[in-house]
């Protein structure tokens, strides 16, 4: 596979990880009492990867 290939690949993984903690939080925030703890933990992990997104973004960008 290509390099650029996989960086697209691995640039829609985590788009997608990032997408499914986005909506644990909005259902974890609509419970009646919902678990500050989870979210502080989602939060720290969607931060995380985005840095990494932007990372791998950046690369993609230089290797056209």
């Amino acid at each position: 596979m290509g390099r650029n290939k996989d960086l697209r690949k691995r640039i829609s993984g985590h788009e997608a990880v990032l997408a499914k903690h986005e909506a644990k939080i909005r259902a974890e925030a609509m419970k009646d009492h919902p678990d500050e703890d989870k979210i502080a933990a989602w939060k720290r992990e969607i931060r995380v990867w985005q840095e990494t997104l932007t990372r791998l973004t950046r690369r993609l960008q230089r290797k056209r």
